[in-house]
């Protein structure tokens, strides 16, 4: 049993280690991004957004909307819409809207194939831009955006990576699920602060047009998304790319958390596919150690009832993990004005190694 607690140790021991890293270049990104707060935006830099739709009729013109609203000159970006094969009415919706919009929307069918990632390449094609901004159908910009973007390609950025969260909702699901991209969040801007970028979210990406036709696109692994995390392992190939990323609050892109169990795991199981194919060191010694974390979560919670000799330093190296996870959650919180979401710390701890376990199964399968 003392080797098995030894190798508990050890697994906490790393886990709390990497989390104090990424904490430590959260603060500093966060305070970096404040200092630019003052900076003006010198050239105005020519934008091509591109959103893949796919029976979107419900969010499409907010999203629509938000962009519309952008405090960035109308002749300096443009719209472009691929539609991949949907059956509502999101098509009808947008073409209504361009009859009366000021800003150039353009919208473009995907024939052939059926993809996310697909309506991305199309859409990049049809770019005139040299700047290509990627967000979802699904999202809400805020009015800032764009300028923020133009703002950090000024300052000879090749990728720029930027926050997402989950608007706020009520319920355990939705508390779940905003606990969850916090923490996501906390690892992507917390790594990007020592160059070393292991996470992005193409609801706020953006990257120069010559250097996604440099590393010939996106890449080739048979998944249908996968769209932001591999064009980033692709641009950290090469060492004269600057990836940088944007801790700012008017640079925050709103989402919808789902509504229903059954559409967030399928979601998961998504994103956890592409584990597979994952290049980057970094990215892997994250994933395994908090996979490790969790599986020995399991552990500790059957063996804590059962053997006293050992209930206290279990108790211990339980109680660490779950300091050092709320020291990270409560920060991002903090920044995304997300605090409420603590308040299912406890119940989403006690369940959260059996849902990460669920989904590396079921992604394997």
């Amino acid at each position: 049993m003392i080797y098995i607690i030894s190798i508990l140790f050890l697994i906490t021991l790393i886990y709390c280690l990497s989390i104090c890293w990424v904490i430590y270049g959260l603060v500093k990104i966060e305070q970096k991004a404040n200092l630019k707060l003052n900076e003006t935006n010198v050239t105005p830099q020519q934008i091509s957004v591109v959103i893949a739709v796919r029976n979107e009729a419900s969010n499409i013109i907010r999203c629509l909307n938000a962009l519309k609203a952008q405090y960035y000159n109308r002749f300096d970006y443009e719209i472009i819409v691929v539609n991949d094969h949907s059956t509502d009415d999101t098509v009808d919706l947008i073409n209504d809207y361009r009859k009366n919009s000021e800003v150039v929307i353009s919208l473009y069918e995907l024939q052939e194939t059926s993809s996310k990632k697909e309506a991305l390449k199309y859409g990049i094609s049809k770019a005139n831009n040299p700047i290509i901004a990627t967000t979802d159908a699904d999202c809400i910009v805020p009015e800032e955006w764009l300028n923020n973007i133009s703002r950090q390609f000024n300052n000879s950025a090749n990728m720029l990576l930027g926050p997402v969260m989950f608007s706020k909702k009520p319920g355990f699901l939705s508390g779940f699920q905003t606990l969850d991209m916090l923490a996501i969040q906390g690892i992507e801007f917390g790594t990007i602060f020592f160059k070393r970028p292991i996470l992005n979210n193409g609801a706020n990406l953006s990257y120069l047009k010559k250097n996604y036709n440099e590393l010939k696109g996106f890449d080739d692994y048979n998944t249908p998304s996968g769209d932001d995390i591999f064009l980033l392992e692709k641009f950290r190939t090469n060492d004269n790319y600057q990836i940088q990323g944007l801790l700012s609050k008017n640079f925050i892109v709103l989402t919808e958390p789902h509504q229903h169990l059954k559409a967030f795991i399928n979601q998961r199981l998504r994103w956890s596919s592409k584990a597979k194919y994952y290049s980057n060191r970094l990215l892997i010694f994250y994933s395994m150690v908090v996979l490790l974390q969790n599986i020995s979560l399991i552990f500790v919670y059957v063996v804590i009832p059962l053997v006293e000799k050992y209930r206290l330093i279990l108790l211990i190296l339980l109680l660490t993990k779950w300091l050092i996870d709320f020291i990270l959650l409560f920060l991002v919180a903090s920044f995304f004005k997300r605090k409420k979401a603590l308040f299912y710390f406890i119940p989403v701890q006690i369940i959260y190694p059996l849902y990460v376990i669920f989904i590396w199964i079921m992604s394997m399968t």
